[in-house]
């Protein structure tokens, strides 16, 4: 075995020991993945047809939620979907603010074959192609096209004058980039790369981006833009979700009309959002019939008939499972033989702890192995 991959190894058993999760981790532990196979296969074909649904993952704290979101996501890039998962975070990455979320989105946007998304753009666009942009917010459409071009230039007779003391042709190109990814890049700033790089139309609309609705239809044009540049879509994993209804009512007020557009957007790009039941509890609570009219809708009986994949505690025998499972990820980190008594040991520390969250549970038993293995280890 390659070091690097017995690196990786003994990170994914490190992160598990603190009671963290790891890709690695994700791959070799899993003993649902009939299941959420079966459920992405049924996103697979809605979203292949450009009627993407939806998919809301909902479980208790540590049952796997995050290890879940991680599965699919490898499963979508493998199947050549773009993908990117998000964290949200009431004060950091808060749901009601998705001109937050986006920079999120596309700072953590993979391509199935590696590419950043600008290169991929860049190597593929030509005159045909520019209609696919035609639904994108007006910001957004000007900088893909400004990517296309070319700096004008400039004598330095020119550049000496007062109209040209504007032309900043070396930071160009680090401006489109930001303002892709949703940075706040001033529009007399954008309005000097248009003009510089001869892009046709941007004086025609607004550069400044207000609300949340733009950020939204980027996101739904993306889907249709990375369809026709030949990869099958977009999936967005979003981690923590419930987070969404932990802020203010101002701010769940604009949380759940764009989370309810995300459910009833159909096309190329399908989310997940990973909840826990207090989510669903306070949607519930609202106060739907106040003479305020503060919610545009009843959320609790608009959303009766979302789409739930409840994550469940494993059964004896997915545990059994998921024991060999670590015991063989462990035994290759470290290059160890073990013991059938070792899973015997292994078993008596889950009996123990049946009542407490996976995560906890994985964390115990990496512990039990620590010293199950100690004397080998320090016998070498």
């Amino acid at each position: 075995m390659y070091n690097m991959e017995r690196f990786s190894l003994r990170r994914a058993v490190e992160r598990l020991r603190n009671g963290l999760f790891d890709s690695v981790a994700v791959n070799r532990l899993t003993v649902e993945s009939a299941r959420l196979e079966s459920v992405f296969s049924n996103g697979l074909k809605t979203i292949e047809k450009g009627e993407s649904e939806h998919l809301c993952i909902s479980g208790a704290y540590g049952q796997g939620k995050s290890h879940t979101l991680t599965y699919l996501n490898q499963l979508a890039l493998a199947q050549g979907f773009a993908t990117t998962l998000v964290q949200l975070d009431v004060r950091e990455v808060p749901f009601h603010q998705f001109s937050t979320v986006y920079q999120s989105m596309i700072e953590n946007l993979a391509l199935p074959d590696g590419k950043k998304l600008t290169n991929a753009w860049k190597n593929w666009a030509n005159k045909e192609s520019l209609d696919h942009l035609d639904a994108m917010p007006h910001r957004f459409r000007m900088i893909l096209l400004a990517m296309l071009a070319k700096n004008k230039q400039l004598t330095p007779k020119e550049r000496s004058l007062k109209k040209y003391q504007d032309y900043r042709p070396r930071e160009y190109g680090s401006w489109l980039e930001k303002a892709l990814k949703g940075s706040d890049i001033p529009a007399p700033r954008l309005k000097s790369v248009f003009k510089y790089r001869d892009v046709e139309g941007y004086r025609e609309q607004s550069l400044i981006c207000r609300g949340n609705d733009p950020y939204f239809h980027m996101v739904q044009s993306l889907g249709v833009l990375l369809k026709a540049m030949g990869y099958k879509g977009l999936w967005l994993f979003f981690d923590e979700a419930e987070s969404i209804a932990q802020g203010r009512l101002n701010q769940r007020v604009k949380s759940y009309h764009l989370l309810d557009q995300f459910f009833q957007a159909k096309g190329f790009v399908f989310p997940v959002f990973a909840f826990t039941d207090d989510f669903f509890d306070k949607v519930n609570q609202e106060s739907y019939d106040d003479e305020r009219e503060t919610f545009v809708k009843n959320y609790a009986k608009a959303w009766q008939d979302l789409t739930i994949l409840r994550l469940q505690n494993f059964s004896s025998c997915e545990w059994g499972l998921l024991l060999e499972n670590l015991m063989t990820l462990y035994s290759e980190a470290y290059q160890l033989n073990l013991s059938l008594h070792v899973k015997e040991s292994l078993q008596t520390v889950l009996d123990k702890l049946e009542a407490h969250e996976t995560r906890f549970k994985l964390k115990a038993l990496v512990n039990k192995l620590d010293i199950d293995t100690q004397h080998i280890l320090l016998d070498r």
